[in-house]
């Protein structure tokens, strides 16, 4: 059996196994979902381009109107805050650190490296003058007060790993 034929067979395997250990309404559910695919398909054949294409125009326009509705909820939201900072943390993990501090130079040489509260950093770690807290900047951010001191001067660190 050739090499895809296996990783064919193993995948068929494995939603074999899923499927057998799956509980009767998850089979029911999935099965639904694969309904619904197969009529949104055959809908889709039987559309011609202009209703399509205002189809897609009322959806954008409808998703405008949702986010200007809510766009100060979803900006004063902690939680898709805390999924924003995620994943600036992991594109920052999958970066060359080295060559992004390079490029923060000239901004520190400016601030001789020295940041206060309402400067615009870039990213780094800065370090607290007041209690010595460090806080790591993972895209362009707006430096804030000290959260453990409320102190407003920080200096700028090596942003390295560990």
């Amino acid at each position: 059996m050739s090499e895809k034929n296996k990783e064919y067979q193993s995948v068929f395997d494995k939603i074999y196994l899923w499927l057998k250990d799956a509980k009767k309404s998850e089979i029911q559910s999935i099965q639904q979902w694969v309904n619904k695919a197969d009529e949104i398909i055959t809908a889709a054949e039987q559309v011609s381009i202009n209703e399509y294409q205002l189809s897609v125009n009322s959806f954008k326009q409808d998703l405008l109107g949702f986010y200007q509705h809510n766009k100060d909820d979803a900006e004063n939201s902690l939680y898709l805050t805390s999924i924003s900072e995620g994943m600036w943390q992991h594109l920052a993990k999958m970066t060359d650190q080295t060559q992004i501090e390079w490029s923060e130079l000239v901004d520190d040489f400016d601030h001789d490296g020295t940041y206060q509260t309402g400067d615009t950093i870039g990213f780094g770690r800065i370090q607290c003058q007041g209690c010595g807290r460090t806080v790591d900047i993972t895209h362009a951010s707006t430096v804030v007060q000290c959260p453990d001191c409320g102190g407003h001067e920080y200096s700028r660190q090596a942003f390295s790993e560990g």
